[in-house]
């Protein structure tokens, strides 16, 4: 692999050993890694298809960033995709073995991975006016059932089947971290087929249970007549379950559609506006220079924190006061899916949070 890196690449160390301490404990939504690189098919390693390449990534980065299909609809963002070059620091090709249709001919590809600066590329979205959807996203498990004839079976996390390639090629370019179910003899104990087809909720509740997922997707993908396909997928989000249906061409486009509108739903959910507030954080059970170093550590790698500053230290009490973009019920739902605090009182006063540490 061949890289190229610009010397203004900034590597942020200051708090790497305190956040590995923290990735390694049990949470519920996942950190989705490599969310500002994108990986681009081009047939060679020109200049001309390096700005068409980077052009490309950077569109997809901030689709992925801001969870807006619709970014390209802005002046100042169309503008931004003519000088890509402006936003990433570092990029790197690799053969393959896939071709590309140049004319009337197939030519090899080559990928191109261009890493894009998160700062510059989060600064871009809230000057056009878009929220920007940090790195942690909810864990979203998703039971598939396919049917095609008479034959109906669940997509397992180790099978290998197109619609699972379309499935995950998808959900990685909308940045959403996916659970497949094992498979095994506890979850064929659990649920069957006809359960996951017909949509019954409660048993898919009770079998996604052992997986801890954040958000539960339930969905049928059926060969229709006509070289057509069907598709009905239910979200569950706190429980509450909404259903959506399609009809394409191809079992992948009816995957595709289902992601890209599970997407939309989720960055409507955690994805933050661009406006800014203070917010008075007061957490108990920190006790120590170890707690408090990762505490510290911690609120200021949140998406929703500008910036974080001590207030209070009185015996195991830290307070500390946020600048916030977006609103405070988007701060409370992060905190509550990483499970690193236990909020003990929202209404401690109105711009006021109450939590405990858990160390």
């Amino acid at each position: 692999m061949r890289k190229h890196t610009r010397s203004s690449l900034r590597v942020l160390l200051l708090f790497s050993f305190l956040w590995g301490t923290l990735a390694m404990s049990p949470v519920r939504a996942v950190t989705v890694d490599d969310i500002y690189r994108a990986d681009v098919l081009v047939t060679d390693e020109s200049g001309t298809q390096l700005r068409t390449g980077a052009r490309a990534g950077l569109l997809q980065v901030l689709i992925r960033v801001s969870g807006r299909p619709d970014v390209e609809d802005s002046s100042l963002i169309r503008s931004a995709l003519r000088n890509p070059s402006a936003y990433y620091y570092q990029f790197s090709y690799e053969s393959t073995d896939r071709r590309l249709l140049v004319g009337d001919r197939l030519v090899p590809a080559v990928q191109l991975r261009v890493n894009f600066e998160p700062s510059a590329v989060a600064r871009l979205l809230r000057d056009a006016g878009f929220p920007v959807w940090g790195s942690n996203r909810p864990g979203v498990m998703i039971w598939i059932a396919l049917g095609a004839g008479a034959d109906r079976q669940i997509l397992g996390e180790d099978d290998i089947h197109p619609v699972l390639d379309s499935l995950r090629d998808q959900a990685r370019l909308r940045g959403i971290p996916l659970i497949l179910p094992i498979m095994d003899i506890e979850d064929a104990a659990r649920i069957s087929v006809a359960e996951v087809w017909g949509g019954f909720f409660d048993r898919i509740e009770a079998a996604s249970g052992r997986y801890t997922p954040d958000v539960l997707v339930s969905a049928r993908v059926q060969e229709e007549s006509g070289d057509s396909w069907s598709g009905k997928w239910s979200i569950a989000i706190d429980g509450r379950w909404r259903s959506v249906e399609s009809r394409a061409l191809s079992a992948d486009e009816v995957v595709r559609q289902m992601v890209d509108e599970l997407a939309n739903e989720l960055a409507a959910r955690y994805a933050l506006g661009s406006s800014r507030g203070t917010l008075r954080v007061v957490v108990e059970n920190v006790k120590g220079l170890e707690d408090y170093a990762a505490l510290a550590a911690y609120l200021e790698q949140m998406t929703p924190v500008v910036s974080s500053s001590i207030v209070l230290l009185d015996g195991d009490l830290a307070e500390f006061e946020l600048e916030t973009e977006g609103q405070k019920a988007q701060l409370v739902e992060i905190i509550r899916m990483d499970e690193r605090m236990i909020l003990l009182d929202e209404n401690a006063g109105e711009d006021r949070l109450l939590y405990r540490w858990v160390r």
